[in-house]
C-alpha cells in the first residue's frame, strides 16, 4: 500500500512512497534526481530512507555530475575501493566507482564483471565504512538476470536464536582488508607479504552495533568469500570457533528470509543504508552489457 509524504516546496506536490516489501526497502515517486531538489524534499526522501533503509527510485536520467551532488546533499564522498587494478587518473568525477562487465579496446571499463557477488557490507575492512552507497543503473542484462538482494540486518539480528544472540553481545570481528569481494588481492599488495587472517591488517569491528541515527540494533557481518570465513574471524576466539560461531549465524542469513531482491531497469537509482543492509548480486550471461555507477558516502565518525 502507497503512502503519501507531507507537500513539499519544489516542482511537484508530493512524494508517494510505495514499500517494495514486508521487509525492507521503498520505491519513491515523483522525484526527478536530475534538478534540485528542496531542503524540504531532501528531508523527506533522507527520512523514507532511514525508515526504509533501500529506496528505490526509477525512471531516472542522470549525468554523472547530477549523481554526485545528490550524492553529496547526504554527506562528503569518498572515492571507490582500492581493487585489483585502478582506474585511470584525471577522470571528471573521480567519485564515481564504474561496475560493469563491458570491455573497451582489451580493457574493462569496470569492476566486479559478470561473477556472483556474495552477500557483504561495503568496504567492511576499512576502519570508517560509509554510511550509505548508491547505484544508478545505465545498461542491463536484457534477460532480467544480474539482480541485487538487499539483507534487513535489524531484522537478522531478531531471527537469530536467543542463546546465539545473547553469545554475540560483546564480540568483535576482525575484517581482512587485503583482498577484494573476489579474492584478488588489492593494487599494490603482494601475497607473499601476507600471514593468516588473525595477524592481517584490517580492522576490528562490532558484531552488533547501534545505528547511529536510528538508535536500532543491528548485525554487522561484513562478507564471505564463496561461503568462506577467509575475510572475517571472531577476535578473542580460535580459528575453529570463530568459524563454528559464524557458521551458524550465516545459516539463518543464507535462509534469505530477511531479504528482497531488486529487479533492475535502466535508468534505476537505488541507495541503501551500508550500516544495516547488507546486499548480493546474481550472476548474469557474460556477452549482455552491464554499466553501474556508484557513489559512497562517507560516515561522519566511527559510531561503533
Amino acid at each position: 500500500m502507497s503512502t503519501k509524504l507531507k507537500s513539499v516546496p519544489n516542482d511537484f506536490d508530493s512524494i508517494e512512497v510505495q514499500p517494495l516489501s514486508d521487509i525492507i526497502g521503498a520505491e519513491i515517486r515523483g522525484v526527478d534526481l536530475s534538478k534540485d531538489l528542496s531542503p524540504a524534499a531532501l528531508d523527506a526522501v533522507h527520512q523514507v530512507w532511514l525508515q526504509h533503509s533501500v529506496i528505490v527510485l526509477r525512471d531516472q536520467r542522470l549525468s554523472d555530475g547530477d549523481l554526485v551532488r545528490f550524492s553529496k546533499h547526504f554527506g562528503v564522498l569518498d572515492f571507490g575501493p582500492n581493487m585489483a587494478w585502478q582506474p585511470e587518473a584525471n577522470r571528471d568525477h573521480p567519485e564515481i566507482f564504474v561496475i560493469s562487465n563491458v570491455v573497451e579496446n582489451g580493457n574493462p571499463i569496470g569492476f566486479l564483471g559478470d561473477t556472483e557477488v556474495d552477500w557483504h557490507t561495503d568496504l567492511c575492512h576499512t576502519d570508517l565504512p560509509p554510511k550509505a552507497s548508491t547505484l544508478y543503473a545505465m545498461e542491463i542484462p536484457t534477460d532480467g538476470s544480474g539482480n541485487t538482494g538487499y539483507m534487513n540486518m535489524y531484522t537478522l539480528l531478531d531471527a537469530l536464536p536467543d542463546d546465539l544472540r545473547i553469545r554475540l553481545d560483546g564480540l568483535q570481528l576482525k575484517h581482512e582488508d587485503a583482498h577484494t569481494l573476489q579474492g584478488e588481492l588489492r593494487y599494490g599488495l603482494n601475497e607473499g607479504d601476507l600471514k593468516t587472517i588473525e595477524d592481517a591488517p584490517g580492522p576490528v569491528h562490532p558484531l552488533i552495533r547501534t545505528h547511529p541515527e536510528t538508535g536500532r540494533k543491528c548485525l554487522y557481518l561484513g562478507r564471505q568469500w564463496n561461503g568462506e570465513h577467509r575475510a572475517t574471524f571472531v577476535d578473542g576466539m580460535s580459528r575453529a570457533e570463530s568459524d563454528a560461531l559464524l557458521d551458524e549465524i550465516w545459516t539463518v542469513a543464507r535462509k534469505e528470509d530477511c531479504a528482497w531482491y531488486h529487479e533492475w531497469q535502466a535508468g534505476d537509482f537505488v541507495m541503501w543504508d551500508n550500516r544495516c543492509v547488507m546486499h548480493r548480486r546474481g550472476p548474469f550471461p557474460s556477452e549482455m552489457r552491464r554499466i553501474m555507477h556508484r557513489t559512497q558516502i562517507r560516515d561522519t565518525a566511527k559510531p561503533f
